[in-house]
């Protein structure tokens, strides 16, 4: 039902989704006449060039990241015409939405890669309503597989709420991990290090309230299956979810969920992001060393783990429980 390509896909494609999103309204605080002066001289001045590596470099890994994810999804489908027929469907459920906003995000993220880098000549108001746009689309991206899984009734573990949220936080959190990555190996970290300090403020926010939406998940889908009690109308699917939850926090996924989601994903970027941003009391310090640079690049890559892990864990927990409930 769910192989290995669309786990990939589930993760990459909100990770692209994510970052695209970061970038959009990165780009929309941007002040309105510095950016007009960027704009006027295509990027072609000192400063103007700095402005344009950064959001170029950033918007060019976001889209490559979704590229990546859409030909995982097109390699799952056997068929690329498949998913072009889906595009050019009206929006009836959720995996058409998601056809239309994913193509939506690849278009204007490519359009908002090449006005960033000089290429594609833009006006304010352009950059203002591409940007706009951009976000858009990029949380209907974020959102709308968590709400295709979630509308899945017949997979108890899927079957709620808390899920859509958690995957619109995780995009989010591993979008700003792929935008910090980007800026230090893209060499513009000293230049814009006030606005990735900012950044790693908020993921440690998200982080948070990511953690508690999952644990919130897990004890929604337990109460919702009667967990505990001893009713004898007790149905298969009810068995299912205690099951998934079961594989999920001491079965065969138990390793990658509370090692790879837990502690890399969750509590080690929490206090590395902590740690750093206290230490280092500058904010051209925090990224112009190579400490700090190493630190931030650990955090964004125990981010990404995570988001990978949380999504191959859902899936893989989710599928055996379920089927069987089917039986």
């Amino acid at each position: 039902m769910f192989s290995e390509l669309v786990v990939a896909y589930l993760f990459l494609g909100g990770a692209g989704a994510g970052a695209c999103a970061v970038m959009a309204v990165a780009g929309l605080l941007v002040d309105g006449d510095q950016l007009r002066l960027c704009a006027t001289s295509r990027f072609l001045d000192e400063r103007a060039r700095a402005y344009g590596h950064f959001f170029g470099t950033g918007l060019t890994a976001s889209v490559a990241v979704l590229v990546l994810g859409m030909i995982c999804l097109a390699a799952d489908a056997g068929r690329p015409d498949r998913l072009v027929l889906l595009a050019v469907s009206e929006p009836t459920n959720y995996l058409v939405l998601g056809a239309w906003s994913l193509s939506a995000c690849f278009g204007l993220g490519v359009l908002a890669v090449l006005a960033w880098r000089g290429i594609l000549p833009a006006t304010l108001a352009a950059f203002r309503v591409l940007g706009v746009l951009l976000a858009v689309v990029s949380f209907v991206t974020m959102a709308y597989t968590g709400l295709l899984l979630s509308s899945m009734a017949s997979v108890p573990l899927w079957h709620s709420l808390w899920l859509p949220v958690m995957f619109v936080l995780s995009s989010l959190s591993c979008g700003i991990a792929l935008v910090l990555a980007s800026a230090i190996l893209g060499r513009s970290a000293c230049a814009f290090a006030s606005v990735l300090r900012m950044l790693v403020r908020i993921d440690g926010l998200i982080i948070v309230v990511e953690a508690l939406v999952l644990a919130a998940w897990l004890v929604a889908v337990c109460a919702a299956a009667g967990a505990g009690s001893a009713d004898a109308n007790a149905t298969s699917t009810d068995a299912a979810a205690l099951a998934s939850v079961r594989l999920l926090l001491a079965g065969p996924d138990a390793l990658a969920f509370w090692v790879g989601l837990v502690a890399v994903g969750l509590v080690v970027p929490l206090a590395i992001d902590a740690i750093a941003s206290c230490a280092l009391s500058s904010p051209r310090a925090s990224l112009a060393t190579l400490s700090g640079q190493t630190a931030f690049l650990a955090s964004a890559t125990g981010v990404l783990v995570g988001g990978a892990c949380l999504r191959a864990t859902i899936v893989s927990a989710a599928l055996v429980p379920a089927a069987v409930s089917l039986l």
